[in-house]
């Protein structure tokens, strides 16, 4: 038997208007959306947790150089010297 004859033989039965059908799709679009958006990859969580790890090291480490220049040791070379300059001692 059809679901055309089925639906046919079963009384008080009216099909879905297209503005019901219509609801009917969005709201299933937007569950599996919902779903989709609660569940991370496990890889996209290891990727935000490592680059969060480096945001904080390199945070410490502009902290130690900013600290380094205002005590007065972190000098600039003169010119000529330093390890680019080329001059060997």
């Amino acid at each position: 038997m059809s679901a055309l004859s089925l639906n046919q033989s079963v009384s008080g039965y009216r099909r879905a208007s297209v503005l019901e059908a219509v609801a009917v799709r969005v709201g299933a679009g937007l569950v599996a959306w919902a779903e989709r958006r609660r569940v991370v990859p496990e890889e996209t969580v290891r990727q935000q947790r490592n680059a969060a790890r480096r945001r904080d090291e390199l945070a410490l480490l502009r902290g130690d150089i900013l600290g380094a220049a205002h005590s007065g040791l972190l000098l600039p070379a003169a010119k000529g010297e330093g390890p680019r300059s080329g001059r060997t001692g």
